[in-house]
């Protein structure tokens, strides 16, 4: 949809052209008028427009001068000129300023209608053009920094799935390492902050610490960024990546791969104590770091991360400046389906992502995570070490589904069909079975429950608008006026009403105003004119161009028939 403003100080061209301009149906239309450059300014003030015609020359302000307060606001919008004088030096003075094009009036409607058609071409064009994609393409790269971080530390976190390392998104935020390679991760935690700092003091420190590391690590493929407050996260590959696309559950051992990978390992583990020193040295920090004993697959990073978090954690002595290596890594279950507790642990953070599809309606997505969390439940069944982690996992879940039902009221509602104070009962399930079974039934009920309030919400809507258009068919029905009463954007009230009813809100509009009109044609009391009133017209001449448009006769041709 397209905004259109009308300006003129002569209301009988505006009037006309808006006319005009309310039955166009080569694109959906928005008009506006207004008879003065102050009043255009007020609406402008609060709606954005993506064509102006404007009168050149308008008592206490010029088309020109208002052409410069509009690109100010709107700095996107077409001004087209309108005009009854051939005057070169005011069409020049126009165009010179970013008008789009000038018309004179004595030429009539049609070329009009033209300009506002190649305005609305030229608005398409830039929507798609090469400098807005350039434009987007240049602030990507800007923020490239930041959303390197933003990924990489969901992947670590468990937050974006084993499965998101994948060579396109690689590419596309331009970092520098293999998806398909092996990678080693070491953990740096800042022990202690010189007294007095400002956060800004903090990042600085952190941007040298990371600046210090690389230079350091500079023989390898290296990324690093803070992850936390206090955290630097390294991820480092050789120089040449020593696996292929389909090797990434490849040992480290073997012929010139695992060389590789045994001296990059070694290289790190003896260069941290150098990067220890020279921070303690030139940046006053004491920093511990904690490096993988070897490398692993992305799809087991996020387990690695918590592994080294969690050495960190631990400590030894004093607990600063640490320099410690993960010891080989637990050793899984068989049965287990290979997983480690670090693993197990982070199948529990993927709750948190059930809570996101879950708020989003992302229903297909929200089970295929369900069930890959529930199978590595059952996994963990006959294992008596790993049911604290099952009793976790349920709180988990009643935590998670208690507050969405909270936070949209939907506890009476899910009460209606099935026990939801079930979630309020500690030991209510006599099994796991019993208890995933429970959980996908209040899961597909939230959904229903979803997708029902959103029908009854647009529903409800669409009745409300209706409703005020029946009651008020003599009054003002412009879409600001009903996207006001029903507090939406007039844009997407248009957009809404069309996807919902298949047709246009402005021809429910006419036609409803037409049917009235017929039964009021019907009472020779009435002139033609004041049937026109009634039913909300401009003028008794657009009433009857509308009429004679969509039955084919007057309104005074219908009476007449009513009669004979």
């Amino acid at each position: 949809m397209y905004n259109l403003l009308i300006i003129d100080d002569e209301p009988r061209i505006v009037n006309g052209l808006y006319e005009q301009f309310l039955d166009w149906r080569s694109e959906e239309l928005n008009a506006y008028r207004a008879y003065s450059a102050f009043e255009a300014l007020t609406i402008l003030a609060g709606t954005k427009m993506d064509i102006v015609l404007t009168d050149i020359q308008m008592p206490g302000m010029s088309g020109i001068e208002l052409q410069q307060k509009i690109h100010e606001r709107w700095p996107r919008c077409k001004v087209i000129f309108l005009t009854g004088y051939s005057d070169f030096e005011w069409i020049q003075s126009a165009m010179r300023n970013g008008g789009m094009d000038y018309i004179l009036k004595v030429e009539g409607d049609e070329p009009i209608l033209a300009a506002v058609g190649k305005a609305i071409d030229q608005l398409k064009d830039e929507r798609v053009s090469d400098s807005l994609l350039q434009t987007a393409k240049e602030q990507m790269q800007a923020a490239g920094p930041m959303l390197r971080k933003e990924y990489l530390a969901g992947l670590l976190q468990g937050e974006l799935g084993a499965a998101a390392a994948h060579r396109d998104r690689f590419a596309e935020l331009d970092i520098p390492l293999s998806a398909g390679a092996r990678v080693l991760l070491a953990v740096g935690r800042v022990d202690r902050w010189p007294d007095g700092l400002q956060a800004s003091d903090k990042s600085l420190l952190l941007y040298a610490l990371r600046n210090i590391s690389e230079e350091y690590l500079n023989t390898l493929r290296v990324i690093s960024f803070p992850i936390s407050p206090t955290r630097i996260v390294w991820l480092i590959q050789p120089a040449v990546a020593s696996n292929s696309a389909g090797d990434d559950d490849a040992g480290d051992a073997g012929g010139a791969e695992g060389a590789d990978w045994d001296a990059c390992t070694a290289f790190v583990r003896g260069t941290m104590s150098d990067i220890q020193e020279t921070c303690r040295t030139i940046l006053k920090l004491p920093l511990s770091v904690a490096v993988s004993s070897a490398s692993c697959p992305w799809s087991l990073a996020a387990a690695q991360y918590m592994r080294l978090e969690q050495l960190l954690q631990r400590g030894f002595g004093q607990d600063a400046e640490l320099l410690l290596s993960d010891p080989a890594r637990d050793a899984p279950s068989p049965e287990s389906d290979g997983l480690t507790k670090q693993d197990v642990a982070l199948r529990l953070k993927a709750v948190k992502q059930l809570e996101a599809l879950l708020l989003g309606g992302q229903k297909e997505e929200f089970f295929a995570l369900y069930d890959d969390i529930a199978d590595s439940a059952r996994a963990l069944l006959p294992f008596p070490a790993y049911h604290p982690f099952l009793v976790e996992l349920e709180y988990a879940f009643a935590s998670l589904f208690l507050s969405y039902m909270n936070q949209w009221g939907l506890f009476e509602a899910v009460s209606a069909s099935m026990d939801a104070g079930t979630l309020l009962r500690r030991g209510a399930f006599v099994s796991w079975a019993e208890t995933e079974d429970y959980y996908r039934g209040l899961s597909v009920r939230l959904f229903e429950l979803r997708a029902g309030e959103q029908q009854d919400r647009t529903r409800k809507i669409l009745n409300a608008v209706n409703q005020y258009i029946e009651q008020h068919l003599s009054e003002d029905l412009s879409l600001d006026r009903l996207a006001d009463h029903v507090y939406l954007h007039p844009t997407y009230l248009s957009r809404l009403y069309r996807q919902m009813t298949g047709i246009r809100l402005s021809d429910h509009i006419k036609a409803l105003r037409l049917k009235k009109a017929k039964e009021l044609l019907a009472s020779p009391r009435l002139k033609i004119h004041e049937v026109s009133a009634s039913v909300g017209f401009e003028s008794a001449h657009y009433f009857t161009k509308v009429f004679k448009k969509e039955l084919h006769m007057t309104p005074q041709e219908y009476r007449d028939r009513l009669t004979e």
